[in-house]
This record gives C-alpha cells, sequence and structure tokens, in this order.
C-alpha cells in the first residue's frame, strides 16, 4: 500500500491526504465539510471521534515580502516554513469544521495532524489546501553514527542502509543475512522496516573493534529484535553453517552488504573482490545443496535477492568490478539494476541488486 511504502523509504518525511482545495483561506471549511474527509473525527461518528488532534500551519517557497496577510512569527524548514500568523487565521477560517471534532486538542503527541499548505502550485497556480497526515518515514535520524554506540571508522549512513533494505524488498518474518556486519548500520535499517525479520550479522572484527554487546543495546535501546551475532569469516562453510543454522537451516530471503572497500573481509590476502567472494560463497553453497540436498543448504533461497554497495573510482568501470557471467551462473544469480551514488571526484559506489532464479 502507499503508506506502508512511506513508512519505510528513507527519503518521505511524511505523506498527507488532501481534504480541500482553494485560493481562498475561507472556502476550505465548507469544502471539507462536503468531502467528508474528516468526518471520522466528529461527535457520535464513533470511529476517531476521541482522537487527539493538532492543527499547523506551512508556508512554501518565498515568504511574501508585500502581502496584506500577517504571516506572524514563522520557523523555517527547508523550502517551508510554519506560519504562526497564518496558523491563527486558519483555526478562525476553519471553526466550524473544527468544533464538529469529538477529541481534544493535544500540541505534543497527536492522534491527527492537520496541515494547511500555502504556496503549493495546482495547475501552475498557487493554491491553499487543507490536508491530514496519514503516515510518516522512518526517523533515520535515529540510527545515525552520532546516535549509536557502536560505529566503526567508516559507518553506513542510515539512506544507504535503507536503500539496501528497501532494494531487497525485505519484509516481516523474512530471513536477513549481512555478511559484512560491521557495526551493523543495515540490520538496524532492516529491523526498522520490518520488525518481526530474523536477521544475523557476520563480522571478522574481534571485539576490541566492533564490539557485539555495544551492537546488542543500539537494538534494545531502540526495542528493536536483535541480530543474531556471528565472529567469523564468511568466506569459510562453517561460519555460513553457523548463519543458516541460526535461522533454522533454511535459505535467507535476503542478502544485503556493504563490503570494505580496500580491505578484504578475509584474513589471508585473495585477488577476488568482497563481492566476488560472496559470490563464490552462494554458488559453493547452491551447488552442495543441489548435490546432497539433505545434508547441506543454500545461501540464498530462490527468489531471493542480493544487494551490495560497490565501489568504483574513476579509473574503473562497473561491469569490470561485477562477478563474470560464469560466476553468476554458477550462483544462480541474475542482474537486477544498478544506481551510482558518487562520493567523491574519484570514487563512486553503486548499489547493485541481483536475483536469485534458479
Amino acid at each position: 500500500s502507499v503508506i506502508r511504502t512511506a513508512q519505510r523509504c528513507s527519503l518521505i518525511h511524511a505523506l498527507y491526504e488532501v481534504i480541500a482545495s482553494s485560493d481562498n483561506l475561507d472556502d476550505l471549511a465548507d469544502l471539507a465539510l462536503e468531502s467528508g474527509g474528516f468526518e471520522d473525527l466528529y461527535k457520535g461518528s464513533g470511529e476517531n471521534e476521541n482522537s487527539t488532534w493538532c492543527f499547523r500551519a506551512r508556508n512554501y517557497g518565498e515568504l511574501p515580502e508585500n502581502e496584506n496577510v500577517d504571516l506572524g512569527r514563522v520557523k523555517r524548514y527547508s523550502s517551508r516554513a510554519r506560519s504562526m500568523g497564518m496558523e491563527k487565521q486558519g483555526l478562525k477560517a476553519l471553526t466550524n469544521l473544527l468544533i464538529r471534532f469529538g477529541g481534544k486538542v493535544d500540541l505534543q503527541n497527536p492522534q491527527v495532524k492537520i496541515y494547511i499548505f500555502d504556496g503549493l502550485s495546482e495547475g501552475g497556480n498557487p493554491r491553499k489546501i487543507l490536508a491530514r497526515q496519514i503516515a510518516t518515514g522512518p526517523k533515520t535520524s535515529s540510527i545515525s553514527p552520532a546516535e549509536r554506540i557502536c560505529i566503526t571508522n567508516t559507518p553506513l549512513e542510515p539512506i544507504a542502509a535503507f536503500s539496501l533494505c528497501n532494494v531487497a524488498r525485505i519484509r516481516n518474518r523474512d530471513k536477513i543475512l549481512d555478511p559484512y556486519a560491521g557495526s551493523c548500520a543495515t540490520l538496524l535499517a532492516a529491523a526498522m522496516i520490518a520488525p518481526s525479520a530474523e536477521t544475523v550479522g557476520i563480522e571478522i572484527a574481534h571485539n576490541g573493534l566492533v564490539n557485539r554487546d555495544d551492537i546488542i543495546q543500539d537494538f534494545r535501546s531502540r526495542s528493536l529484535k536483535p541480530p543474531k551475532l556471528i565472529c567469523g569469516d564468511s568466506t569459510k562453510l562453517c561460519i555460513r553453517e553457523e548463519a543458516t543454522k541460526s535461522v533454522g537451516g533454511v535459505p535467507f530471503d535476503a542478502c544485503v552488504a556493504d563490503p570494505p572497500y580496500g580491505i578484504r573481509e578475509s584474513t589471508n590476502y585473495n585477488e577476488n573482490s568482497p563481492l566476488e567472494e560472496l559470490f563464490t560463497s552462494i554458488a559453493f553453497d547452491r551447488e552442495a545443496s543441489l548435490a546432497n540436498p539433505s545434508n547441506h543448504s543454500r545461501l540464498l533461497r530462490l527468489g531471493g535477492r542480493l544487494v551490495a554497495f560497490v565501489p568504483v573510482t574513476d579509473q574503473q568501470t562497473l561491469s569490470e568490478m561485477l562477478p563474470n557471467q560464469d560466476l553468476k551462473e554458477r550462483a544462480g544469480l541474475q542482474f537486477e539494476v544498478s544506481r551510482e551514488q558518487p562520493l567523491n571526484e574519484k570514487l563512486s559506489r553503486w548499489l547493485v541488486s541481483y536475483l536469485s532464479v534458479r
């Protein structure tokens, strides 16, 4: 649904339902009464008649310099600004609507938020829009590095972590693996998006570098389900077997990874990139499960997704940094999509997605 999409998208602040739109502030109440967009809040409606509510006004774009309307004090939010003067005028204009509500006003934690947006265009003409908030996007700032106990030298920012999880299309009750977990930023995002998902993180670094107790506390302090943490090298079969056993001995629904840039996950020197190592692991487990399904589980289920970031310098191309066709076929993975995020003039990272097709 649209609401669920908004709730998991890191780029969405909030989602609103437009109830009425007019050039004239005084017309909004009658239009809202006619549309019935707030009927569930009316006294005697039974549904949400006791819901608490608040009203706010937002001005978008440039604040008018020469206008008869006194906007009063304003608080700016990027391209929008809260207008206290317009809120007073809005309350007066909406009186015939608001007196029908059964619930009390709550300015701190209301159950229903009502807005007037001024300065938004409809058909090229600025309009005054009356709307109610129906969903909010995730509070990604709550898992920013500055807010976490456990962070590494190069922590993944929240929006990138959410992007990995959303491209992987994770859902509640999914089993999610991060083979290069680090401080578990990606699994924190996964737990926010799908609270009942089972998450597993593999990290080779010892507790002196990545403290597992701090990671667990980062989850519990946010009332999120902690991941199962495995200390070891994800390229080793015994470590991958431990990971699948921790979720009941079945394959994972999604594998999400932000592999180390220039630092190998393996303690031994390896010419392969971390992504190639991961493909090799998926290929090995897939082939072993086909040969002996009773004793070996594939790492990624059929229909599951592998989503990862791939670093690419200005001297490289994305195609040369991805696993070759033979390795993709062995792993049973089919390329889906890629998106570039420039980090600086010399380096970009690409988000790539693969679907397990055989």
